[in-house]
């Protein structure tokens, strides 16, 4: 009698049944308590093998439910294969989720070493007897607690204040530390605030957390179209995006579901097609469009910030205006709808206001906004709409923001006046292999206003004996600009024509037409010639250039231009190891300026100083232990070599992803070990981190034994180093291999019939080689 048998004539017993549903195999084993005839089972069993389990079905003392009180559920055992065969009705099955290939979220922690990078953009100017002098440096320093960063401008010899004059202007000083695991970031300093399509960003320094979906590089933010279906047999599901076939998998009968389909955004079409085993198919398509203004159903993101204003950026470095603070939500309610808001205020104003984003039948998608304001006594609205479609052949879209003069934001009460009425339009179209065309539009009014702007006042005047910068009120002119602008390019193999014109309604006086011409000359240089028309002035120019791209490329770019003015210019490049060096001349008219540029990197860590090219994002120190002259690749990709030092820069890491980094094997000594050729590390944004590779001298010979006769030792002997205990193989002709070797070693050794004889030997190592040492005498009694 076996155990089902048992199970149903008696008390009870817990089977391991092999379960098939409506005539497929699933390959799952469950786990089933059969007692006199009832069958149960715990839910979550039922839901691991696919079934769906209501809330309703009473669960007994033992955790479990009896299958009998599924709806639409039959079964039956049979006890000679111990399988358990299931009918039931496809409403009552989990659908299969399928999964289309996108990369996934790495699970490798995010690491950042200690150490610091120094950018910098250094450039000297000789024009008309006067010699200036240029730079902007940003210093950031890097931690696993975060980066603390801060940037500068120099001038020498022409500041903002004029020529003769020298400045050092500070930018940004921000401390910023970032969380991978709630996507948040957490500043300390100057920032910038959070916004929306309707909203101005302003600088403030002072405290700021957001959300920053950029920390998960493989999370779509945006929604995605879902594909479902069943099927009665064993069938074979194709999904195409736009023509691109980007899943095929085999379903088992019963409901199947692609929660996420990829696709890129704008306009497209996902076609669905199931084949049976027959051959027979069924197709479906589903228009769809997808928007990064969207936020995927449940997804949220925010800003707030709390600060005083940052006035005169660039110019003045310490100028901090009144307190101001700031905050910003949207969130995704559903695949069509995201919802946004926005309040802010400092001191003398407040605004506040909302808006929506909504898919409209997946033919475009459509946002409304609506803010109001109050402002010393005075209250003002703003109102926003906008409109896009993204095809691949037919794309448009309009916005437009409507200001009452009474409308104020912290912008506004820092001398930049809102625009009373913004206006935007574009069509474009695919005319394939004939082109493309586009046609836009952009409007905008804004009323006078007044403003604060640095100006030096020079010794004894105003101000201090010694000068100083001083604010005075500058009167902004009113600004009206309605521009219609066109644009037609085409390429034919490898060269591209292009052509657009510009006229500027609110100057009627202001219009343009430009046409020109490109043809490449290799994978990094190019010639091109363009004719141009601007408001009475005709101007022709001829360029030739050539793109400096990997290390030890020589680049440069020559242009000649005649009109009204004539201009000449040529620039030399060469990107070194240590950075990018330009050097070129232009002539305009009569006057000739000279121009020299130093751009790179100096970033310490891992105890070295290392000079590189600018450093924008992520990078790494390979570490070899000592051992120099070893390839190095990034993604299969060959990078450099270590060097003396055994240490390399390793620029241009993405950030929040895994990095494949590796070492030549091959350039190892052959004397040395090493236990690992590749690492993947994950490195946060504008951090280094130092990958080590660690290569020991392994301190190696190869050894011949003899016994005292002189005859090699037999095969299958042991010879242990009694210094480390490490026991290796006696080989054919009595050889040994043996490591970590000092300059004198005892080898106790057994040969394969028992016996014991002990060697005795000295060792000297020899660079890059594993000496041979032999013939060694193994005496019985030893020495």
């Amino acid at each position: 009698m076996g155990a089902a048998q048992r199970a149903i004539a008696g008390g009870g017993e817990t089977l391991l049944l092999s379960v098939v549903v409506n005539g497929y195999h699933t390959g799952k084993i469950g786990e089933f308590r059969l007692n006199k005839g009832t069958l149960r089972a715990r839910p979550q069993e039922l839901h691991d093998l696919g079934f769906k389990v209501p809330k309703s079905i009473p669960v007994g003392t033992d955790g479990r439910v009896a299958l009998s009180e599924l709806p639409d559920f039959a079964w039956h055992i049979d006890q000679a294969t111990q399988t358990l065969y299931v009918t039931v009705g496809s409403k009552r099955l989990l659908p299969q989720l399928l999964h289309t290939e996108t990369s996934p979220a790495s699970e490798l922690p995010v690491q950042s070493g200690l150490g610091a990078t120094l950018d910098y953009d250094v450039t000297g100017t000789s024009v008309a007897g006067q010699k200036l002098g240029a730079g902007q440096f940003n210093f950031r320093a890097f931690s696993p607690w975060g980066v603390a960063s801060s940037g500068l401008l120099a001038y020498v010899g022409g500041g903002p204040q004029g020529l003769g004059t020298n400045a050092v202007i500070r930018l940004n000083s921000t401390y910023t530390y970032s969380d991978p695991e709630t996507l948040r970031r957490y500043r300390v300093g100057d920032f910038i605030t959070g916004g929306l399509s309707w909203t101005r960003p302003v600088r403030l320094g002072g405290i700021q957390i957001s959300s920053d979906f950029s920390m998960r590089p493989d999370l779509i933010t945006f929604p995605l179209p879902g594909v479902s279906g069943t099927v009665a047999v064993p069938s074979t599901v194709n999904v195409l995006v736009n023509g691109m076939q980007v899943l095929s998998s085999q379903v088992r009968p019963g409901p199947f579901e692609i929660p996420q389909v990829p696709m890129i955004t704008g306009a497209g079409t996902v076609v669905t097609t199931v084949t049976n085993a027959l051959g027979q198919q069924v197709t479906t398509t589903l228009p769809f469009y997808a928007s990064a203004n969207l936020l995927a159903p449940g997804l949220q993101t925010f800003s707030a910030g709390l600060g005083f204003v940052r006035l005169n950026w660039g110019f003045l470095s310490n100028d901090y205006g009144p307190l101001a603070g700031s905050i910003t939500f949207r969130r995704g309610l559903t695949d069509a709808l995201t919802v946004e808001a926005h309040a802010e205020g400092t001191r003398g104003v407040a605004m506040a206001g909302g808006g929506i984003v909504v898919n409209i039948d997946n033919r475009g998608v459509l946002n409304l906004s609506a803010a109001g304001s109050t402002s010393q006594g005075h209250t003002g609205a703003q109102f926003s709409v906008g409109v896009q479609r993204i095809g691949r052949v037919f794309s448009a879209g309009a916005s437009a923001i409507f200001a009452d003069p009474d409308f104020r934001d912290i912008a506004a009460m820092n001398g930049d006046p809102v625009p009373t009425r913004q206006i935007s339009a574009n069509v474009g179209l695919s005319l394939g292999r004939f082109g493309s065309f586009g046609i836009s539009y952009a409007g905008i009014d804004r009323n006078a206003a007044s403003m604060p702007i640095p100006v030096y006042a020079p010794p004894g005047t105003v101000v201090t004996e010694g000068g100083a910068p001083v604010s005075v009120y500058y009167f902004l002119p009113a600004e009206h600009a309605h521009i219609l602008s066109a644009s037609y390019s085409l390429q034919i193999g490898p060269v591209s024509f292009y052509a657009t014109g510009y006229h500027d309604f609110a100057n009627s006086g202001d219009s343009g037409v430009q046409m020109g011409v490109t043809i490449p000359l290799g994978s990094r240089s190019s010639i091109g010639g363009s004719l141009a028309s601007s408001s009475g002035n005709d101007s022709a120019q001829v360029q030739l250039m050539q793109s400096p791209v990997t290390i030890g490329d020589w680049g440069y770019q020559a242009y000649a231009t005649t009109g009204r003015t004539s201009q000449e210019f040529g620039q030399l490049q060469y990107k070194s190891p240590w950075g990018l060096v330009s050097a070129g001349a232009s002539r305009i008219d009569r006057q000739t300026l000279v121009q020299g540029e130093v751009r790179g990197a100096l970033s310490f860590m891992d105890g070295g100083l290392f000079a590189s090219n600018t450093i924008n994002n992520s990078f790494a120190i390979v570490d070899t232990d000592g051992f120099g002259n070893i390839r190095v690749l990034d993604e299969n990709r060959l990078v450099g070599r270590t060097d003396s030092a055994g240490q390399l820069l390793v620029p241009d890491l993405r950030s929040y992803q895994a990095n494949h980094i590796a070492i030549d094997p091959n350039d190892v000594p052959i004397n040395a070990t090493l236990p690992y050729a590749t690492r993947d590390v994950r490195p946060p944004d504008r951090s280094g981190v130092v990958v080590k590779f660690p290569i020991r001298a392994s301190y190696g010979a190869l050894l011949r034994l003899v016994d005292q006769s002189g005859k090699n030792l037999p095969v299958g002997s042991v010879a242990t180093l009694q210094k480390t205990g490490v026991s290796v193989p006696v080989g054919y002709d009595g050889e040994a291999y043996v490591v970590n070797l000092s300059p004198h070693n005892r080898l106790l050794v057994e040969r394969p019939d028992g016996q014991r004889c002990i060697v005795t030997f000295t060792y000297h190592p020899i660079a890059g080689t594993i000496p041979s040492i032999g013939p060694l005498t193994c005496r019985k009694d030893g020495p």
